[in-house]
C-alpha cells in the first residue's frame, strides 16, 4: 500500500495543511492512524485518493527526486491524465457544439424562436411543479401537470399558451431530452428527429427512386416500391421508408424538382431576377412589348385570342380581342397604338410566325422600327406584357360571364358550384354536353370592355415599377417628342395585308391569290425578271398596290372581273404602250451599235488574239511514234485508196489534153456528155441538205424525195439529223397535195 501523509499532500498541492484535512473530512478519504514518536497522524492511501491529487502527489515525487511509485500507481496515474485530457477534449467538443446551435438558432425567423422559447418556459413550470408536488414518479407527475396546463390551471403569459395550446407526457418527456442535448435549438419544430436525413434505402435504391421520381413526376409511391421489388429482387424496404425518403428529396431539391417537372412555373417561382427589365428605358416610345394569351372567356362566337402592347417606360397598355393571333391582328393593333402613342423606337416580340411573318415584319421595316426577337421558350424576355396580362386575367376577367378558369383546376371548380339540383332541373337536348359556364358575351363587347378596363383601371392604378406613379402620369409628365403621322391613310396602306413577300410581273400581269391584276402602267416595266412587292387594299377587294423592291411605289393594278372593267381596252392601252416603249428603247440601241462599230467586232477580237501570241514559239516536245495493229491497216488502207485517186487523177489529165486536140465537134459532145448521161455520186447527208434547199426554194418536197425521206430518217445519220432539226415533211408538204405530216 502506497502510503502519504497529510504533510506530502499539501506540499504536494501549495496548499496548507489544514486545507487538505478539511478536503479529506469533506470528501471522506480514506485513512489509517499511524503512530510514531511525535504521537498519531493520519496517513492516507494513494490509490484511493482523487484523481487530482494523485496525479499531483506523483508529480511531486518525481519531481523531488522519489521515484517511489510503483507501476500499478503509475499505470493509474497516467489513466487517469489521458481520462482527464479526454473529458477535456469532449467539454471542448460540446461547447463547440453548443456554441454553433446558438448561432444557427439565431439566425431562424423569429416565429421558430418564439416557439421554441414557449416550450422551454413550459418545462420550466414543469420542473418546478415537480418540485412543489413531490410526485413518487416522474412520469405521473408529469402528466398532472399536463392535465393541469391543458384545463388552464397553471398560468403563464398568453403568448405561451398562443405556441403551445396544449401537451402531453411523451411530449413533455421528448422535449426535456431534445433540450438537455441541444438547447433551444432542440426545441424548433422538425429538429427534434435524432434520425433526420437518414433512410434504410440503398444508394442504387435511392439512384432508382429519385430516377423514377423526375422522370414521371405523378409516378406513385407504389409504383416505385413495384419497380425496386422488380428491380432488387424483392429486396426492399417497406413502403413508408420510399415514402419518407421521396417527401425528403422532394422537399431538400424542391427548385431542382420543380424546374425538372414544370419549367414555366419554376421560372415563376425561383429563377433569380436581380436586374430591373426596364433599367435602361430612359423615353416614351422607346421599346414596346408584344404578346399573345388565349382569353379566359368563352365568347358567344367561341373562344378568342387577346393580344396586347405595352410601352415599357410609361406602361401604356392596350388590348385586342381577335378570334386568332395572327400576323393582321397584330398590325391592327399596331396601327391603333402607333395613331394614339406615336411610332416606337423599337419593339419585342417572341419568334412566333404571327411575329416573324413577311407582313409584320415589312411594316417594321417600313416604318424603320427595330424588331428585338426573345430567345425561344424565354417569356421572361418581355416580363413588362406578361405582368400586364396576369394583371388583366387574374382581374377583371374573373368577374365575366362565360369565364372559364385560367387552368383545368379551376375549370373544375366552375363546374363543381352549380347545384347537382340545376343539373337535374335544366332541359338538356339529346347527345348535347351542358356547359357550365354562361355564355353571353360577344367578340365586340369584350373589346368594349378590354379598352374600357385600360383607360379607367390600369392607366389609372400605382404601379410599383414606376415608383407609385400612374401610366397616365407617366404619359403626362413627360417633356420629350413623340414621333406622329399625319396621313392616316399612307399609314393603312402600308400596313395592308401582303399576300406574299414579292411577286412576279409577267405578260398576263400580276397573279395574287389565284387571280391575274392588270394595269397599263405595267407596260413600261421589264417583264422578263420583274419582282414587285403587293398590298391588298383594306377597302376595295379588287384593288392592290404595287411597291418595287427597295420600297418606290410604281401603280396601282386591278382585277377587271371583281371591278367589272373592260379587259380588251387596258389591254390594247398596255399593248400601245408597251409597242412605243419598245420602239423608242429600240431606236436608241440601234443608234448606240451603230456608233460603237461592232460590225467587225469578231476580227477586232482574232486579230487580238493573234496579236498576243504572235510572239510566243512553242518549244517542241519529245515524241515517239505509236502504232497499233488497228492504226497499221488503217494506214494501208488510205494508202489504196491515195493510188486509186492518183490514178483516176491521171486519166482525167489525159482525157483532157485529147480533147484538146480532138475536133470542135467531138468537144461539143463530150460538154454535153455529162449533162445527159454523167451521173453524179451524192453521200446521203449531201442529198439531204439539197432536198432542203429545193424545198425551202419550192415550198414543196416532191414524191420520190418524201419517200426517201422515209428510209433515210430510219439510219443512224437521219436520226441525227432528225433530232437536230426535226422532220422536214412538217414543214413543206408533198408536191400535188398540200399535205403536211402530222
Amino acid at each position: 500500500m502506497e502510503r502519504v501523509s497529510a504533510i506530502e499532500i499539501a506540499e504536494a498541492l501549495g496548499v496548507h495543511v489544514r486545507s487538505v484535512q478539511r478536503r479529506a473530512t469533506s470528501e471522506h478519504w480514506l485513512f489509517l492512524i499511524d503512530t510514531d514518536k511525535g504521537g498519531q497522524s493520519r496517513v492516507f492511501n494513494l490509490r484511493y485518493l482523487p484523481e487530482d491529487v494523485r496525479i499531483q502527489v506523483a508529480r511531486y515525487r518525481v519531481a523531488g527526486g522519489q521515484m517511489i511509485v510503483s507501476p500499478a500507481i503509475a499505470d493509474a496515474v497516467e489513466k487517469a491524465r489521458a481520462s482527464k485530457q479526454n473529458q477535456a477534449e469532449q467539454a471542448e467538443v460540446e461547447r463547440i457544439r453548443r456554441e454553433r446551435q446558438h448561432a444557427e438558432f439565431a439566425q431562424l425567423l423569429a416565429e421558430k424562436q418564439d416557439v421554441a422559447y414557449g416550450r422551454r418556459d413550459v418545462l420550466r413550470a414543469c420542473d418546478s411543479y415537480l418540485k412543489a408536488a413531490a410526485a413518487d414518479r416522474k412520469k405521473d407527475g408529469i402528466a398532472e401537470f399536463c392535465a393541469l396546463y391543458n384545463n388552464g390551471e397553471i398560468r403563464l403569459p398568453a403568448a405561451v399558451r398562443g405556441h403551445v395550446p396544449a401537451v402531453s407526457v411523451s411530449t413533455v418527456l421528448r422535449w426535456q431530452r431534445d433540450f438537455r442535448a441541444s438547447g433551444l435549438l432542440g426545441l424548433v419544430n422538425g429538429y427534434h428527429n435524432p434520425k433526420q436525413g437518414s433512410t434504410s434505402l440503398s444508394k442504387e435504391q435511392q439512384d432508382l427512386a429519385i430516377a423514377l421520381l423526375v422522370s414521371r413526376p405523378h409516378c406513385k409511391i407504389n409504383t416505385i416500391e413495384q419497380g425496386m421489388q422488380a428491380r432488387f429482387n424483392g429486396q426492399t424496404p417497406h413502403c413508408s421508408a420510399i415514402r419518407r425518403f421521396v417527401n425528403r428529396w422532394k422537399i431538400e431539391h424542391a427548385s431542382l424538382f420543380l424546374y425538372r417537372t414544370n419549367q414555366d412555373a419554376w421560372r415563376d417561382q425561383h429563377m433569380l431576377a436581380f436586374g430591373d427589365a426596364s433599367e435602361q428605358i430612359e423615353r416614351v416610345n422607346q421599346r414596346w412589348e408584344f404578346d399573345s394569351t388565349p382569353a379566359d372567356v368563352m365568347l358567344v362566337d367561341g373562344r378568342h385570342c387577346v393580344i396586347g402592347v405595352i410601352d415599357v417606360c410609361s406602361r401604356r397598355f392596350k388590348l385586342l380581342v381577335s378570334k386568332t393571333s395572327k400576323s393582321t391582328a397584330v398590325a391592327a393593333l399596331t396601327r391603333r397604338a402607333i395613331l394614339d402613342w406615336g411610332v416606337p423606337e423599337e419593339v419585342k416580340t417572341d419568334n412566333g410566325s404571327d411575329y416573324v411573318s413577311d407582313h409584320l415584319v415589312g411594316i417594321f421595316d417600313a416604318l424603320r422600327i427595330e424588331q428585338l426577337l426573345c430567345p425561344p421558350f424565354t417569356p421572361d424576355a418581355k416580363p413588362h406584357i406578361e405582368r400586364a396580362f396576369k394583371t388583366f386575367s387574374h382581374g377583371i376577367v374573373e368577374l365575366l360571364p362565360g369565364y372559364i378558369g385560367h387552368n383545368v383546376t379551376d375549370r373544375k371548380d366552375i363546374e363543381a358550384r352549380r347545384s347537382f339540383a340545376e343539373r337535374l332541373t335544366r332541359k338538356r337536348e339529346p347527345g348535347v354536353e351542358i356547359d357550365p359556364v354562361e355564355v353571353r358575351m360577344t367578340a365586340e363587347e369584350l373589346q368594349v370592355l378590354c379598352d374600357r378596363w385600360v383607360e379607367a383601371m390600369y392607366h389609372q392604378n400605382k404601379h410599383r415599377g414606376l415608383d407609385n406613379r400612374t401610366p397616365a402620369e407617366m404619359v403626362r409628365i413627360w417633356q420629350g417628342t413623340e414621333r406622329r403621322i399625319s396621313d392616316e391613310r399612307a399609314l393603312d396602306v402600308l400596313m395592308a395585308e401582303a399576300p406574299r413577300r414579292t411577286c412576279t410581273v409577267n405578260k398576263k400581269g400580276i397573279k395574287v391569290n389565284h387571280r391575274y391584276y392588270i394595269s397599263d402602267a405595267l407596260a413600261s416595266l421589264d417583264l422578263s425578271r420583274m419582282k414587285v412587292r403587293v398590298k391588298l387594299d383594306p377597302t376595295d377587294f379588287g384593288t392592290i398596290y404595287v411597291f418595287a423592291e427597295s420600297g418606290k411605289f410604281l401603280c396601282t393594278a386591278i382585277d377587271p372581273l371583281r371591278l367589272g372593267h373592260n379587259r380588251a381596252e387596258i389591254a390594247a392601252k398596255s399593248k400601245a404602250i408597251q409597242k412605243q416603249i419598245m420602239r423608242e428603247g429600240s431606236k436608241e440601241l440601234k443608234k448606240l451599235a451603230k456608233v460603237q462599230a461592232v460590225e467587225r467586232i469578231d476580227m477586232e477580237i482574232l486579230e487580238h488574239r493573234e496579236a498576243q501570241i504572235a510572239n510566243i514559239i512553242e518549244m517542241p516536245k519529245r515524241s515517239e511514234e505509236y502504232t497499233t495493229p488497228a492504226l497499221t491497216e488503217a494506214a494501208r488502207a488510205v494508202a489504196a485508196i491515195d493510188t486509186e485517186r492518183r490514178g483516176q487523177r491521171e486519166m482525167d489529165e489525159i482525157i483532157q489534153d485529147s480533147m484538146i486536140h480532138a475536133p470542135e465537134e467531138v468537144v461539143s459532145l463530150a460538154r454535153r456528155q455529162p449533162e445527159e448521161k454523167v451521173v453524179l455520186i451524192f453521200t446521203d447527208s449531201q442529198r439531204y441538205d439539197q432536198i432542203k434547199d429545193t424545198a425551202k426554194a419550192r415550198g414543196y418536197i416532191t414524191r420520190d424525195n418524201w419517200e426517201w425521206l422515209d428510209e433515210y430518217y430510219e439510219s443512224v445519220t437521219g436520226r441525227m439529223y432528225y433530232k437536230l432539226e426535226g422532220d422536214l415533211r412538217r414543214r413543206w408538204p408533198m408536191q400535188g397535195t398540200g399535205q403536211v405530216e402530222a
